[in-house]
């Protein structure tokens, strides 16, 4: 199936090219069903630091000595030192009124680059400072996934209301990296963000068409640079590459039995380490008892299950409200600079795009995996808020951890799906 033509609004291109949607955010605080003060060491700038030197000898001194701990030589400034967490497991400053105690006695401007800016994802492009929600905050979460328009949401990034000192950049290529589309970015971005709305295929199908057009622009790039990028792009749309991902799609013979052994796989490593937090252990023990036999086990019947969950609950709901995955695609791929990627830190390989591509795509279907058996918990009352939690709670446990993101990447590779072909057997439905 072609890709569709798809015009959008001038104002709609301009917002897709430097979103300012995570300005209009608002903390809900004491009202938040999983607070970001929890189970995370928080990292802490060296100019904070400082200003916490200075905290009068009381409280709050008295919490810095104890709690705040200045990290290795050589840590780059924005990450001098950090914030452990207490007993309670919670940050240290958190009140008994679930708000914060700097923020209260001092005012915003004394937070950490890290706690002003959260849920908020800062990026610099072609100068222009852009701002997205992280999906590890559940209010961001409802914000992105719940609001069909949530592209067309503006704000202020500027506006002072919280630090802009931390943010991200597209990732560098040359030196042994893999080339990226720097110059062309916006042009390449726009064309994934209308392949991601149209509605003409099923969205797992719009997601293989955007694997294909990654290989294909990675070898354009690789041959002509970015000066190559806008003839090919052009012509992309109608072109045998297009339609290559379709022809991959309709001709891999579903393996439900492999979808769900890599699913579980990844979720257990995850739930061993001691990092991993109880509302995800919640949400995946909620998932084997929607895909779980009468007695409570899981056995040759769970596909079984999974595909009534999936015809029942989960393709009823999904078809009512369209916007709620295409909007987790679009928030991923603009908060993390897709398909470039975001600059990693010293040390860390670059990926290429495809690797961008099948990190957002194992992610995709590993939500989507969790989704229909927890639909298949909660049958007729599966509604928006297990969304959320599930959305909420896989984000929280594999974005802000570098090494579970690289430990998919291997998974993948290791099984050798690291291919459109791979790729359409995780995307799959259930049903085939």
């Amino acid at each position: 199936m072609p890709i569709a033509k798809v015009n959008p609004e001038a104002g709609d291109r301009q917002r897709a090219r430097h979103p300012s949607y995570a300005a209009a955010f608002q903390c809900i605080g004491p009202a938040c069903e999983d607070p970001c003060c929890g189970e995370w060491d928080i990292p802490l700038d060296q100019a904070t630091y400082a200003r916490y030197q200075r905290f009068p000898e009381k409280k709050l001194r008295a919490l810095v000595s104890h709690f705040v701990t200045i990290n290795p030589p050589g840590s780059s400034p924005g990450l001098y030192a950090q914030i452990r967490l207490g007993p309670s497991r919670l940050c240290p400053f958190w009140d008994s009124d679930r708000l914060c105690s700097i923020q209260k006695e001092h005012g915003p401007q004394m937070l950490s680059a890290t706690c002003s800016i959260y849920p908020r994802s800062l990026s610099r492009v072609d100068g222009v400072l852009e701002g997205t929600l992280s999906l590890s905050c559940p209010e961001a979460v409802r914000n992105v996934l719940l609001n069909p328009g949530f592209l067309d949401v503006t704000g202020d990034l500027h506006s002072g209301a919280f630090r802009t000192d931390n943010s991200h950049q597209l990732a560098r290529d040359g030196n042994g990296a893999p080339r990226k589309p720097h110059r062309s970015f916006a042009a390449v971005r726009t064309r994934m963000i209308e392949m991601v709305r149209d509605r003409s295929r099923p969205i797992t199908e719009r997601l293989l068409a955007i694997g294909s057009l990654c290989q294909q622009l990675q070898q354009v790039l690789d041959r002509g640079g970015d000066d190559a990028v806008p003839a090919f792009l052009d012509r992309f749309q109608d072109s045998p590459e297009a339609r290559a991902a379709d022809a991959a799609f309709e001709s891999q013979p579903a393996n439900p039995a492999l979808k769900l052994e890599v699913v579980l796989r990844l979720a257990d490593d995850r739930l061993r380490e001691a990092t991993c937090g109880k509302r995800f252990r919640e949400v995946f023990f909620a998932f084997v008892e929607g895909i779980a036999t009468a007695d409570g086990s899981l056995s040759g019947d769970d596909i079984g299950c999974l595909q009534f969950a999936e015809r029942t609950w989960y393709q009823p709901f999904f078809e009512r409200s369209p916007h709620i995955l295409e909007n987790y695609l679009l928030n991923s791929m603009l908060q993390n600079l897709f398909p470039t990627g975001r600059e990693t830190s010293a040390g860390c390989a670059p990926r290429s795009m495809f690797d961008e591509f099948l990190l957002l795509t194992t992610q995709f279907a590993w939500i989507n995996a969790v989704l229909v058996g927890v639909a298949g918990r909660y049958k007729e009352s599966f509604a928006a808020e297990h969304v959320v939690e599930v959305v909420q709670s896989f984000t929280r446990e594999v974005e802000h951890y570098p090494p579970v993101l690289h430990s998919i990447l291997e998974s993948i590779k290791g099984r050798k799906l690291d291919t459109i072909e791979g790729m359409s057997l995780l995307l799959r439905s259930w049903n085939g």
